[in-house]
């Protein structure tokens, strides 16, 4: 009989009214797919259904030390063995280096849900024994919760269970080999336990409602990481077993372990964490107001992960780029902003994102990212100034905050003249055609970013197509802005003029030959030419821009050729497939892509499932708000909506995908961009239906 999870759930949470997915894995292999909760302050606890951790990023409490970044794990896995009436049963499930998998625990698991918070169903013999992991918004704490289900014949049943806590204190980025340097010193009571678990005084705190604890200190040797040997990167680690948790269980006494960093976590109602959590998700559901069901549930709790503090004590927010690896990258900040927060109604949240972003401008540029280690900004793109226009327009127009347009303007106009004037990176206005040019041929100055040996692999110098439709829409953004204030300056008519200049110069990139856009013009192109035809998705901006230069007979031209040879299920493929230059398979089709090969591919056939909201833009703009169109938006999300339950992190969606069937999920589990413009768009398809 399966066991009735969402019931459970629902009698131990009556306010949880919002519709819970259940997956049912099969017993026969282990199953790989990953689950994800975070905390608010960029730490997070990761790892797969099975209960194995395949990479150097997974762990059940990943804590930030410099909110949101220095992310280092500090617990990595809880080992459980129940035991009922003498029997014993493993519940995880460890992969080694050897190759051998042992123990088996994914054999026991009947069914798992990631909401309100990752919950697994063991069938033990004629019993279930339900585990829930809870990482407490706005805290470094881990409460793992244990409940015994006897069966419904079941007489008297003697039940127990040893949870062996297994650490590693490293940089998520790094790996741990056992080692009798460091001692590892603990101090025990009671109920609870303090590890000392580095020489800067840092504390693993552990804490459980009942049992006894014994210290220890032991390495488990050569870990492995599967999915890091597919990255071709180190891929095993030892763990140190710091101690044993013996506890017995009943139906009216379920078990609480704790760990937290530092601090002492207080145990009080066992569900008073999961209850916590759950208010929070409620909230947010509500405000979203989308229709109930599985995959709204999911994509609204999705897109709050990627929303962080980006101090642990002051009120300022910033985006996650991505989990595991990413910190906050200005880019995909700017374009995750409308899908994670307007198509949400947290205008709030999205306002303190805007007015912290131009905080960090230097000589007109944005940040691109802030280094994980020390959170020192870097500037080497050019693209984040101009969407942080695009976002400042997404937000005005969702919220009416004339206040904060008026407050952005002239800071606006500050980054406007630095372009006009010259600015870093040979980035400046070509007084010929009011277009940007980005002439520097060792830089990377766009989103197709890759390099390698400090030489790009996509070498965009020249003036790129989608810097352009961003410029454009830049410089239209803040005569609008200036309109609408009715206010006028020196630098706001250059800018006018630029505006008028670079709309008519837009028509450089057709290409009549082929009926698309050139990607970039005045470069260095493909022989002696300077412009280059190489058929990408950078033109889709030219077309999903608010202002456009292009009229709807060139439009929809750009739409058919995305249409014929970039567009996956999934994501639109960087490159043609035509092209010399393809590669369908991220990391170049090899089975372990190292470091090299993953950027060799990146932008040259792999394709991307946040360009799918932006080709919806460009089709809404094309072709009307119509019925027709409603049902093409809705067959573009279907595919999209279906990997929240398959691929990747559970309830959020990928970085990329493989240009080339079956278009596997790649990079990132949990990609801020990609699930916002899912958000984006479902939000949209809801209005049309009020």
């Amino acid at each position: 009989m399966t066991f009735g999870l969402t019931s459970w759930l629902k009698q131990k949470h009556p306010d949880l009214t919002y519709e819970v997915p259940v997956w049912y894995p099969a017993s026969g292999s282990a199953d790989h797919r990953e689950w994800l909760v975070v905390n608010g302050l960029g730490g997070y606890s990761a790892g797969t259904l099975s209960g194995a951790n395949r990479r150097r990023y997974h762990g059940l409490l990943v804590s930030a030390l410099n909110p949101p970044r220095d992310r280092h794990i500090i617990l990595s896995k809880l080992d459980e063995i129940v035991t009922v009436d003498g029997q014993e049963y493993e519940l995880t499930t460890n992969e080694w280096a050897s190759g051998v998998v042992s123990p088996t625990g994914y054999k026991l698991l009947e069914s798992f849900t990631t909401l309100p918070s990752p919950t697994w169903v063991y069938a033990i013999g004629n019993h279930y024994l339900v585990k829930q992991l809870t990482l407490k918004w706005g805290t470094n704490e881990l409460y793992a919760c244990y409940s015994f289900v006897p069966g419904h014949s079941a007489g008297k049943v003697e039940a127990s269970i040893k949870i062996r806590v297994l650490a590693a204190f490293r940089s998520f980025h790094s790996q741990v080999h056992g080692s009798s340097e460091f001692h590892y010193p603990q101090f025990v009571s009671p109920k609870g336990s303090v590890v000392r678990i580095n020489e800067a005084d840092r504390r693993l705190c552990l804490s459980w409602t009942h049992g006894s604890y014994e210290p220890q200190r032991q390495w488990w040797w050569d870990f492995a990481w599967h999915e890091e040997t597919a990255r071709g990167e180190k891929d095993s680690e030892d763990l140190l077993l710091v101690g044993t948790l013996n506890a017995e269980l009943s139906a009216k006494q379920p078990l609480m372990m704790a760990a937290s960093l530092d601090r002492p976590a207080e145990i009080g109602d066992i569900n008073e964490p999961v209850a916590f959590n759950l208010k929070r998700q409620r909230g947010l559901l509500e405000r979203s107001a989308l229709p109930k069901n599985v995959h709204n549930s999911l994509l609204t709790v999705a897109c709050d992960q990627f929303i962080v503090k980006n101090k642990p004590d002051g009120d300022k927010l910033t985006v996650i780029a991505g989990y595991p690896w990413f910190a906050d990258f200005g880019r995909w900040t700017l374009i995750s902003l409308p899908g994670l927060t307007l198509s949400t109604n947290r205008y709030e949240e999205a306002k303190k994102v805007l007015l912290d972003v131009p905080t960090r401008m230097r000589d007109g540029l944005l940040p691109l990212r802030f280094l994980e280690s020390s959170g020192e900004p870097e500037y080497s793109a050019v693209d984040i100034t101009l969407w942080w226009a695009w976002a400042l327009h997404h937000y005005v127009n969702a919220s009416k905050d004339k206040e904060l347009m008026k407050s952005q303007l002239p800071l606006l106009e500050e980054a406007a003249n630095h372009f006009i004037r010259g600015t870093n990176d040979g980035i400046r206005v070509d007084p010929k055609d009011g277009l940007l040019l980005c002439h520097r041929r060792d830089g990377a100055l766009t989103w197709m970013d890759s390099k390698v040996a400090d030489f790009p692999i996509t070498e965009r110098a020249g003036k790129p197509v989608e810097i352009q439709a961003l410029w454009l829409n830049f410089l239209s953004v803040c005569v609008n802005f200036a309109e609408q204030e009715g206010l006028t300056s020196s630098i706001l008519t250059q800018m006018e003029r630029l505006r008028d200049q670079a709309m008519k110069s837009m028509q450089r990139f057709w290409n009549n030959e082929t009926a698309y856009l050139f990607d970039v013009i005045d470069g260095r192109g493909r022989g002696d030419r300077h412009d280059d035809d190489s058929l990408r998705p950078n033109q889709i901006f030219a077309v999903a821009m608010p202002y456009r230069a292009f009229d709807k007979e060139q439009q929809q031209a750009i739409l058919t050729a995305v249409d014929a040879f970039l567009l996956t299920p999934t994501g639109v493929r960087t490159l043609a497939q035509a092209d010399e230059s393809y590669q369908g398979r991220y990391g170049c089709g090899l089975a372990h892509a190292d470091q090299y090969h993953r950027d060799l591919s990146y932008y040259q056939g792999t394709a991307w499932p946040y360009l799918l909201g932006f080709y919806i833009e460009a089709y809404v703009n094309v072709h009307g708000n119509t019925p027709a169109t409603l049902a093409k938006v809705d067959a573009i999300l279907a595919p999209l909506l279906q990997q929240l339950e398959n691929e990747g992190a559970l309830g959020a969606v990928n970085e990329l995908v493989d240009g080339d069937r079956p278009y596997t999920a790649r990079g990132c589990f949990a990609f801020a961009a990609s699930t916002a413009e899912l958000m984006r768009w479902q939000k949209w398809k809801a209005r049309q239906s009020y």
